[in-house]
């Protein structure tokens, strides 16, 4: 399915499934498998930035999170009458990695993360939330909440700007923000008060449970088909989809009944991708609720295609856009 890439998206392609282990349906060896290929695609860190290891308190134990934050934005610093050594608030990503909520952890985004820490100069907190199939719905969604909780109730532990906060992530990573914005959304509803999210950044996401043309059109796409996202969602689920996992915004968040009063958005969609139509969808409906939303499907870019950023020109521009529209986010 690679015909009609260009040159270094062919390339992309092919070292790609070279990690692959077809055949095998053992869990652990297409983990190896995929952390293998991650390794393959990462790069050291920009040395503009600095990254701390932590972790948050979760339902069932703690929960990993890596902090990226610019180089000047560290040590022996000054917050108006604040000692020093305290951080500087800065407007701050929160990132949930994709991997079809079975696959990924720190390191497999980590040079993605970076490099949306130094190129749009804010802070990003990347979330190593328990997966599935041993911990399944909504175990990673807990997790997910739990870690924006911490930091809306205790920004200034975290260095992070209260009315600046993001949520993203890419693919599965995508749903979850996308739920837990809702879910925070509805606490604001209820009249709690909760800190209300600056805005979402929504990479390639897994939104809805229709069937969406392109889940046939591009069933067989490069690196990602609609089989594998039937699988992935069955792991994550523990079973098969019932309808009323199919209606339930906290697994599918394009199937929630009300859109209004969410943060800005913008969603990044590849063509060449089952998932190509749940931005559009999603951007649909969040317009037909006034929230304010850019919407892109970015052509001849398959699902995944964040890895190829420094080695495809047309994965580098798309990977611009989202550099720009994440400063424009958090502005």
């Amino acid at each position: 399915m690679s015909e009609g890439l260009d040159k270094e998206l062919q390339e992309f392609v092919s070292v790609s499934e070279s990690f692959s282990t077809p055949g095998t349906s053992d869990l652990n060896d297409i983990r190896a498998s995929y952390n293998l290929m991650c390794q393959h695609y990462n790069t050291p860190h920009p040395k503009d930035i600095k990254v701390l290891e932590g972790a948050v308190e979760g339902p069932e134990g703690d929960i990993p999170i890596r902090v990226y934050r610019p180089v000047e934005a560290t040590s022996t610093e000054t917050i108006k009458d604040t000692p020093q050594n305290t951080l500087i608030k800065l407007p701050t990503l929160l990132y949930f990695h994709g991997g079809g909520w079975v696959l990924g952890d720190l390191d497999s985004h980590d040079a993605i993360t970076a490099d949306l820490a130094s190129q749009a100069k804010v802070q990003v907190i990347a979330v190593d939330y328990r997966l599935a199939p041993e911990h399944v719905y909504p175990a990673a969604l807990n997790d997910c909440w739990a870690v924006y909780q911490a930091i809306t109730e205790n920004p200034d532990i975290f260095g992070a700007d209260g009315e600046r906060l993001i949520i993203g992530g890419d693919s599965a990573g995508a749903s979850l923000a996308a739920s837990v914005a809702l879910i925070a959304r509805d606490i604001n509803l209820l009249g709690f008060n909760a800190p209300s999210l600056k805005g979402q950044l929504l990479i390639y996401p897994a939104l809805t449970s229709e069937d969406l043309p392109s889940r046939t059109t591009q069933a067989q796409a490069p690196l990602f088909s609609t089989p594998d996202l039937d699988n992935f969602i069955d792991y994550y689920l523990g079973h098969k989809a019932t309808e009323e996992n199919r209606q339930d915004f906290k697994i599918f968040p394009a199937q929630a009944d009300d859109f209004s009063k969410l943060p800005a958005t913008f969603i990044t969609a590849a063509e060449l991708d089952p998932l190509a139509d749940d931005g559009p969808d999603f951007a649909d409906k969040l317009k037909a609720a006034d929230v304010q939303v850019k919407s892109l499907v970015e052509p001849g870019l398959m699902h995944g295609w964040l890895r190829a950023r420094n080695s495809s020109p047309r994965a580098a521009q798309a990977f611009s856009r989202i550099v720009l529209a994440l400063k424009d986010l958090s502005a």
